[in-house]
């Protein structure tokens, strides 16, 4: 498609909005807030320069290795270092492989109350991406299957696993436009969200995505997480439950 409007001379990022009425706008607004997925700081998705990966240090780190994070992935997926901020970095890019955000992890493993753990370094339209799908798209045609975490730490600790058949979504709530890119993926939809998350709240997911598509949770009811914890935090625990917790809910 990038190919395409490009031979055409058509914007792959147009923002087709710009050319909506204002009161249909308002209309749309509203059912964002509706669907809590409006963020005033939320931007149109558009490519920023690579260049700016040269700000940071390209160092791998022990946290996120402690953390499971292997050194290759950390390598693969370019993680960084930025010395203005003391935070490691994560570059967010879309499906396509254009760099469209960073995103900065505070390097401390204890944060203070005041102190933010992550910040974007380099704002993007979180709502608009499923992260790590620029490398893990063939992995999920091959396996017909998806692990949707919560975090890009999800995706990049499942990727060390040897698991690479996964995005993650940036957070506990999905957007009208992740649900679109999910779907048109065709394949089974597996949600691995952390402990803290109810299959309530899953199955308030699963009913916005059209009938036909298969969706499964990992559901720790035999209570082996602890509070908060992900299921991809520890790869033993990931193993039993995607072996033994595994639930379709639609």
């Amino acid at each position: 498609m990038k190919y395409l409007c490009n031979f055409l001379g058509i914007s792959y990022y147009h923002d087709f909005e710009e050319e909506i009425p204002e009161s249909l706008r308002i209309t749309k607004l509203i059912y964002e807030m509706q669907q809590g997925e409006y963020q005033e700081e939320e931007r149109p998705l558009k490519p920023i320069s690579e260049k700016i990966l040269s700000y940071y240090k390209p160092y791998l780190n022990d946290m996120f290795f402690n953390d499971g994070i292997s050194y290759e992935t950390q390598q693969e997926f370019e993680i960084g270092y930025d010395e203005l901020t003391n935070r490691i970095t994560i570059p967010i890019r879309s499906e396509i492989h254009d760099l469209i955000g960073i995103k900065g992890r505070l390097f401390k493993e204890h944060i203070d109350e005041w102190e933010q753990k992550y910040i974007y370094l380099e704002p993007c339209a979180r709502s608009k991406i499923l992260y790590g799908l620029h490398k893990t798209y063939p992995y999920i045609k091959q396996e017909g299957k998806v692990f949707i975490t919560e975090s890009e730490k999800g995706c990049l600790q499942l990727w060390s696993m040897g698991y690479c058949n996964s995005v993650g979504i940036g957070g506990k709530k999905i957007s009208s436009q992740q649900i679109e890119k999910l779907t048109r993926l065709g394949v089974d939809l597996i949600f691995c969200f952390d402990k803290d998350v109810t299959k309530k709240e899953i199955e308030n997911i699963a009913d916005r995505f059209v009938d036909g598509v298969n969706i499964f949770y990992l559901f720790d009811d035999k209570d082996i997480l602890e509070e908060k914890e992900s299921p991809s935090d520890n790869q033993e625990k990931f193993k039993y439950l995607l072996n033994n917790c595994l639930y379709k809910i639609k």
